[in-house]
Order: structure tokens, then sequence, then C-alpha cells
């Protein structure tokens, strides 16, 4: 028996996938069946610690592992910090803006090879707002999020971590916790259970939404002399476009975190929220996946 509070009331309508959940005002009305169903089999075989499948139609948990383990979550903490900026921010999303040295991300040691670095911006470069944005969810940019979480006005008191975790405080997330906005540091940790309620208060969001669905986006960036050019960056989503239909996902990797994954599936017509911590590869991280939504969507009851 699986017991944990998910804050969302779910049910089905005619409409497309997102608008079939419906958030109240407290997000935290209802819950769903949290008695366990399974097909012919128990599920497959995960090198992940600690992984969940919901299905939202059905309002059921489909597959369980650990799910309640706390385990750092690397850059799936950014689902998080696009969800603040948005709710936060007071900018245009044309508004140049100036890289500073707070922005730059200083690799060392074994950390150079974190998943990825970010888009390498240098001082007194610039980009507009929207790019920042586009980069931090669809290349992952840690750089990106670092501008994002340093654009809120705050009072001197208050840092932008802080409304990262009232945020998760008020989505019930109780045993999730954010130390900075990039993911970089190995305290951002979470549970699966927990992660499906930020999955789909993120994929609600329409701006959330529709910038995950981009696989390759060309980013333009201005030098210190207003000279404009362009870096392609790629979603680190390897299954966008698979057949395994996910409409937006977030990956992440710490050397402590292992390689994560959560994402929001619509295969053969089932809405499949999918949560991967601390698999062993990056192969194992999308091939266990996939193999979860196929097991979920064909499950038999």
């Amino acid at each position: 028996m699986l017991s944990f509070i998910l804050a969302t009331t779910l049910f089905l309508t005619s409409s497309p996938l997102l608008s079939q959940v419906v958030f109240l005002d407290r997000v935290i009305e209802a819950s769903y069946n949290t008695e366990m169903v399974f097909s012919h089999s128990l599920g497959p075989k995960l090198t992940a610690e600690s992984a969940i499948v919901v299905d939202l139609g059905k309002g059921k948990v489909l597959f369980d592992k650990n799910s309640d383990k706390i385990l750092p979550i690397a850059s799936i903490t950014k689902l998080m910090t696009a969800l603040v900026f948005l709710e936060n921010n007071k900018r245009n999303w044309e508004e140049r803006i100036l890289v500073e040295p707070e922005d730059i991300i200083v690799s060392s040691g074994d950390k150079e090879n974190i998943e990825p670095a970010g888009i390498n911006v240098q001082l007194n470069q610039s980009l507009e707002l929207k790019d920042v944005f586009y980069a931090s969810l669809i290349k992952s940019a840690n750089d990106a999020a670092k501008i994002l979480s340093r654009l809120i006005d705050l009072p001197p008191e208050k840092k932008f971590v802080d409304l990262m975790n009232e945020k998760a405080s008020f989505l019930n997330m109780n045993n999730t916790y954010f130390a900075d906005a990039t993911g970089l540091d190995s305290q951002n940790r979470s549970t699966a259970e927990d992660l499906v309620k930020l999955v789909l208060v993120a994929m609600k969001n329409d701006e959330i939404r529709e910038v995950l669905k981009i696989k390759f986006y060309d980013l333009p960036i201005y030098t210190d002399t207003g000279r404009k050019f362009y870096i392609r960056i790629w979603n680190t989503d390897k299954l966008l476009g698979n057949f395994i239909d996910f409409e937006g996902a977030k990956t992440g990797y710490l050397e402590e975190s292992g390689y994560c994954f959560a994402g929001l599936s619509n295969y053969l017509d089932r809405q499949l929220v999918v949560i991967i911590l601390n698999a062993v590869s990056d192969k194992d991280r999308f091939q266990e996946a996939k193999s979860l939504v196929w097991w979920g969507a064909n499950y038999e009851e």
C-alpha cells in the first residue's frame, strides 16, 4: 500500500492532455486512490534507486520503487526555478539582460563534466530574457538558471531559493528542499512522490510546457559591441519526439544524484507521470523511462 497526498484533482475531459488537470486555489484539496494496481507483472527491472509511475486518468500509482526515499535531484530543480521565476517576474521577455560576474559557471576538478555546464556566456555579453528562460530549460543551462534567479527583486532578508522552498511547501512537497536554483548543489533533494506534484504544476504552465517541447533552438547572444551571433542548443530530453510520446520532461545529473528524469507522457492516450532518480547511466535513464511508460500504458487491472 502506498500512501501519500498528490496535491491535485485529476479528471478526464474532452480537451487535450493538460486541460485534464484542474488545480484548485490551494492545490491541496484532494488525493488520488493510493491503492497499488498491477498488470501481468510487477513492472520493469530498473537500475534506478527510486521511481514512480502515476496514471493521471485513473488517479492511481501503477509502479513504485522507493518513491518516498529522499535523494538529490540535480537539474530537475530547474522546473521549480522556472515556476518561481514566472510567478515573480515583472520584466518584459524582450528585455536585454547583461551577463554579470555572478552568472558565470566556474568548473573545477571532477565537476567539469556536469551535464550540461551551461551556454558559457561571457561577461558583458547579453541575451533577451526569453532566451535566458529557453536556455535554462532546453539545454538545462546552469548559467541561465543563475541569471533567472537574480532577476527577481526581493527584500534583503530573502533569497530566490527561499521562494522555491515556499512554493514546495505550498504544493505539499513535504520531503523536498532546495539549496540553489541550478541543481548543482547536491543538497537539492526530493522524493519521486513529491516530484509528481512538481511535474503536474510545471506542465500546467503554458510557458514551461511549450519550451520543453522544443528539440533545438538557435540562441542569439549579443557581444559588448552589439554584434549578434547564434549558438544552437539541444534539448537534454532524448525521448522528445520518440514513439513513447513524452509531452515534456526534465533531466538531471550530478555524481551524487546519478541520472534523473521527470516527465509526462501521453502514450496510447494514457497520461502518465514518470519519475526516475539515480539511474546508473544516461542510457539506462531513458531506456527505463520508456519501459515504464510502455508497461504502464499497457497494464491490465
